[in-house]
């Protein structure tokens, strides 16, 4: 994604006089000319006048020649991945910028971007930072503030560019290989039913092999061509539906910014969701956060964009997850996954016929692993009494999942913070304003 500066729209936000005694001392020592006819009071009043209009002719050229340009060419990264970034500041004109301050005006940073430079007449000055991301959550670099003057510094002119570009960065993720999640359909509660004669269909195809599957099914010739592992993929397998449903009521949250409930639970449900599309499935997902979030299950590549975008804004709401399992799931044939760190078990019996239905498994956020002096123990007898599988997911988890992309779980408000390094530095007149 590009962000340019159109010289038409920069609006200059600030002219500021810093020394309005020098018009006043020209005035004055042309007054003492006109008063006494002595010639020394003229040379004064030509020096100081000469001065002013020459500092506000300088800073006159300056605010039309000037512009910045910021230039991102990704829309999207993971927490960990690097965004590189062009900044570009180009004079025009034939006086130069002697001192320049660059400055980012995002409030989605912590820590935005101050520079200085200097740029000479009809120059350019360019760098290319590299921005490492630490939070998931949507990012504005821009818009961008040039603050510049004459060398008298008798002026100082603030130029405002409004553009902005938005970086989107998306949840770590965890391979969840060995997690077992059944099959609906076929491969759910009916797999018991099949028979011979079911069971010796033909091949619907080829795919790659994934950790669990059986080495009967591995397809030599096509691995040997590929380099790779590949299955059968058989008809009477196929996968079917994921719909995921992730509870991100407040009030059942523990913990705080990055090491919370919330975190896990969202980096579970973008794992769940990476490995469902992998595996060739059409997932769907629905989370409240302040507004309710209903994503259809589909199989294209682009859901798993859709997916990641939502959850990378997500944050805790008020609706319950009772609320959801209420709702109509689009298929009844669909493997339905919850995902939560509630400590009651009211939402059980609102899950109704979804959760009665073998096709459904429930992984536990431990919330003891957050802070909560309360477990479990409850939900997990509520579902065991309904035969209802589920599977304890503890907070380490987190701390693998960010380790995995090269960042470290720590706390704070997310989407907050990130750190930045240079890829080009030297001698070119920039430096870093802390």
């Amino acid at each position: 994604m590009n962000s340019r500066t159109d010289p038409q729209a920069r609006k200059i936000t600030d002219l500021r006089l810093n020394a309005p005694l020098v018009p006043a001392l020209a005035a004055a020592f042309g007054v003492l000319y006109a008063w006494t006819g002595y010639r020394g009071w003229l040379a004064f009043a030509v020096g100081f006048a000469g001065a002013w209009l020459l500092a506000a002719w300088w800073v006159y050229s300056l605010s039309r020649t000037l512009s910045v340009r910021r230039s991102v060419h990704t829309a999207w990264a993971g927490v960990g991945q690097s965004v590189p970034e062009q900044l570009e500041v180009r004079n025009r004109g034939g006086f130069p910028a002697t001192w320049l301050e660059l400055a980012d005006e995002s409030e989605a940073l912590a820590e935005p971007l101050g520079l200085v430079t200097d740029v000479e007449r009809y120059g350019t000055r360019r760098r290319y930072p590299v921005h490492l991301f630490k939070r998931r959550g949507l990012y504005t670099l821009g818009p961008t503030r040039l603050r510049t003057g004459d060398p008298f510094g008798i002026y100082t002119l603030t130029i405002h560019d409004p553009h902005a570009s938005t970086v989107l960065v998306t949840p770590p993720q965890l391979a969840l290989s060995t997690l077992r999640i059944g099959s609906g359909g076929w491969g759910g509660d009916q797999a018991r039913r099949r028979g011979p004669l079911v069971r010796a269909v033909t091949d619907a195809g080829i795919r790659d092999y994934l950790p669990g599957d059986s080495l009967k099914r591995i397809h030599w010739r096509a691995s040997a061509h590929q380099d790779s592992l590949a299955v059968r993929q058989m008809e009477a397998e196929a996968a079917p539906d994921w719909w995921i449903v992730v509870d991100l009521e407040r009030a059942a949250q523990w913990g705080a910014g990055q090491e919370s409930t919330l975190e896990l639970s969202i980096v579970l449900a973008a794992s769940l969701a990476a490995r469902g599309l992998r595996e060739r499935r059409r997932v769907g997902m629905t989370f409240a956060g302040p507004q309710l979030n209903w994503l259809p299950p589909r199989g294209d590549p682009v859901q798993r964009w859709r997916i990641l975008r939502a959850l990378a804004r997500a944050d805790a709401g008020r609706r319950p997850l009772a609320d959801l399992l209420s709702m109509r799931l689009p298929s009844h044939s669909a493997r339905l996954i919850v995902v939560t760190p509630s400590t009651s078990s009211a939402w059980i019996a609102a899950g109704g016929h979804w959760l009665s239905n073998a096709s459904a498994t429930v992984l536990l956020v431990d919330p003891t692993d957050f802070g909560s002096d309360v477990d479990q123990a409850e939900v997990r007898a509520g579902l065991a009494r309904r035969r209802i599988p589920f599977t304890r997911m503890p907070g380490s988890l987190l701390h693998e999942a960010y380790a995995s992309s090269g960042v470290a779980a720590e706390e704070g408000r997310p989407g907050a913070e990130y750190s930045r390094r240079y890829l080009r530095s030297g001698a070119s007149g920039w430096a870093r304003v802390d």
